[in-house]
């Protein structure tokens, strides 16, 4: 970790005076004994004064994505610095505001390629696409540290979907990190009921443990004490609740400073960059912590009373309602049917209040305020006698 820390040597490719975001190159680490570089785009608002400095955050693409200008931008807009890096050997010219699946040219410098659910789990662990996307990631904050105007004590990261993964992972190496917001991806990737739970699933049992203790988030989410947002939809189909809210679990319940963190789940949100960067939650959330701004609301208490469950909250901002979630059948997430039911609000006590339905198995509660901000409770199981 203590070279992953230092600055990387840098390879300066342009600079864009018009948008602000620049590209370069990073040094990655070696990869079948050749040195590797990491494509990345960058930008450091242009409005701060000389001696001012800016929180920052660091943008992990997923799998069938590179490093995107447009994402950078968007951060910049909300003053915030920004480093979005290729993890795939790609340098994403002319392509960078598309989010679909595209053909990017690759360049001579390339670590190794994602290869399915750790299908490379036989090569040797410096040679595998998992160690250089996560040295990557360590390394883009230790070069978005060094740049003049940004804070390097308010420096956060996002990833979506596999991105998602390595934000659960780092999250619990990087102790400089301020804050952490993974959207769909997770940990318990090995658990079955989903693509990668079958990943895991064929390969040989011993295997299958080491690639878990190696690269699954559940490995180094206790180690994390990070506020960290976990957002991801109602029936995500790579990521079901089963594992994601396993994961917001494991992490809340390590250090009471994890309280500061929040799961918020968006019924009929789909699996793509674009649906993820519609979700202000993300950027609230980081407001919240790298600029003193209003917190999405605190969950803080649940409570089986009889046939009803009731929710004790804070929150800066007014709420405006609570829903209940249920579902009759949970043995798939990917396809479960959601029923809503209004929960009644008792602004006073700040508590909400729902019947828990009779043929009712599983569910969660949202809470939206007034700026449709959502905070989800857990997702549980109802009681039965």
């Amino acid at each position: 970790m203590e070279q992953l820390y230092e600055v990387p040597e840098r390879f300066q490719l342009s600079e864009d005076l018009h948008t602000g975001v620049n590209s370069l190159f990073y040094e990655g680490v070696s990869y079948k004994g050749r040195a590797t570089r990491i494509f990345a785009y960058y930008g450091i608002p242009d409005s701060i004064s000389p001696d001012e400095e800016v929180p920052a955050l660091i943008l992990v693409h997923g799998g069938a994505g590179t490093a995107y200008k447009s994402w950078v931008k968007e951060w910049m807009a909300r003053g915030y610095a920004a480093i979005a890096m290729d993890l795939e050997g790609h340098v994403p010219y002319g392509d960078e505001e598309h989010t679909e699946r595209m053909e990017w040219p690759s360049h001579p410098w390339s670590g190794p390629v994602k290869q399915g659910v750790f299908a490379d789990y036989e090569q040797p662990v410096e040679d595998q696409w998992m160690y250089h996307a996560v040295a990557a990631v360590i390394k883009a904050h230790s070069l978005l540290g060094s740049f003049k105007g940004v804070d390097k004590h308010r420096v956060g990261i996002t990833g979506i979907s596999w991105g998602g993964i390595i934000t659960s992972l780092v999250a619990g190496l990087d102790t400089r990190l301020s804050f952490a917001m993974p959207v769909y991806g997770c940990g318990y990737l090995y658990e079955p009921g989903s693509y990668y739970g079958m990943g895991f699933a064929s390969m040989p049992e011993v295997d299958a443990e080491r690639i878990r203790l190696l690269w699954d988030p559940s490995t180094y989410l206790s180690g994390s004490r990070l506020p960290m947002l976990w957002l991801n939809g109602s029936n995500d189909t790579h990521f079901p609740l089963s594992i994601f809210n396993k994961s917001y679990e494991e992490h809340l319940n390590c250090y009471p400073i994890n309280r500061h963190s929040r799961l918020s789940l968006h019924p009929g949100l789909g699996h793509s960059y674009k649906d993820a960067w519609t979700c202000s939650e993300v950027y609230a959330f980081a407001d919240s912590i790298a600029k003193g701004g209003p917190t999405l609301t605190e969950i803080r208490g649940e409570q089986f009373e009889g046939d009803w469950f009731s929710v004790h909250y804070a929150s800066s901002v007014p709420i405006l309602e609570a829903t209940l979630y249920w579902c009759k059948d949970d043995r798939d997430w990917r396809i479960t049917k959601w029923e809503t039911i209004p929960a009644s609000l008792d602004a006073i006590n700040n508590k909400a209040m729902i019947r828990l339905p009779k043929h009712a198995v599983s569910f969660f509660v949202n809470m939206r305020n007034e700026k449709g901000w959502i905070t989800s409770t857990r997702v549980m199981k109802i009681r039965k006698e």
